[in-house]
């Protein structure tokens, strides 16, 4: 399932790169910086989180960062911890700790602003990862999530272009991801441009994931499929809150914001908080609401 916590593999490339001095991700001296050497508590710490123990692995995070407060892979650790279990204000505290002591270190960048995301923090969010993209990183989920952050600033240009950026990265890196197109499309309705959304629907329907999530959405978004009809191939919290937010994304450039309205509060009560889209139409929800209200 696709969600805004970087998996336990992003960091071990993290720290691989880390180490290796790689571009966007580079310390200078990493490789013989005594914040990445071994320790066996961190070592048993991950061995906890592969058996699920996750309070066990905290401990030993923290027993080795009360040993060594500069143990970068200790507090990494800590963090990624921290939030998959949603505990996002320790982990903003934990990645934040990181770049005050390696102000390149692009990936403890996106986690911060990712904490400060899901806190609904969307300005220090956008400062973190303006910082976690500043050295261009080929990366396409920092881009990513910029745009969302962008995207719930209501600054549609701007996410447009980081969503753009984000599929030129995914694709230099040989990945691909749907989403930046999705929300390069909904950024250019926003703005009014509709040649270039439908130039973005049109480059999405043929490069979209075969046979797998979010397929159906640009189907959807397309005129393919209907509003129960996308609803059917839901198989998940998370694509179930998807749907509803691109369907209400759909109604509300098309005017209908009543409607519209009902689905994103239908995402802002029911949603699954693991995925970008929650935070997205809660953030439309409540500027939407306010519009309505009226001066």
């Amino acid at each position: 399932m696709r969600t805004l916590v970087p998996s336990f593999k992003s960091l071990a490339c993290a720290l691989l790169l880390l180490g290796a001095g790689t571009h966007g991700l580079a310390v200078t001296g990493a490789a013989d910086d005594p914040a990445l050497a071994h320790n066996p508590l961190v070592t048993e710490a991950y061995q906890l989180l592969e058996a699920g123990d996750s309070d066990g692995a905290l401990a030993h995070f923290q027993q080795a960062l009360d040993e060594n407060e500069k143990d970068l892979t200790a507090r990494l650790g800590q963090a990624m911890t921290l939030a998959d279990l949603q505990r996002h204000d320790e982990a903003f505290a934990s990645y934040d700790a990181i770049v005050h002591q390696y102000p390149r270190h692009a990936f403890a960048w996106n986690g911060r602003g990712l904490a400060a995301f899901n806190m609904e923090d969307f300005d220090t969010a956008l400062d973190s990862f303006e910082r976690a993209t500043a050295e261009q990183p080929v990366n396409g989920f920092f881009y990513e999530s910029l745009a969302w952050t962008q995207m719930c600033r209501g600054e549609f240009a701007a996410a447009a272009r980081s969503a753009k950026q984000a599929t030129l990265m995914y694709q230099k890196s040989s990945e691909s991801s749907a989403y930046p197109l999705l929300i390069t499309y909904f950024a250019y309705l926003e703005t009014g441009d509709l040649a270039n959304a439908q130039a973005t629907l049109k480059y999405a329907l043929r490069n979209k994931p075969v046979n797998r999530w979010p397929a159906p959405v640009i189907d959807y978004l397309a005129g393919s499929l209907t509003r129960p009809e996308l609803l059917s191939f839901v198989t998940d919290t998370a694509q179930e809150t998807e749907a509803h937010t691109y369907i209400g994304l759909k109604l509300r450039s098309g005017g209908a914001e009543d409607l519209a309205l009902r689905h994103l509060d239908w995402v802002s009560r029911h949603g699954d908080n693991r995925v970008f889209e929650y935070t997205l139409a809660r953030s439309l929800n409540l500027r939407d609401s306010v519009a309505l209200l009226g001066p």
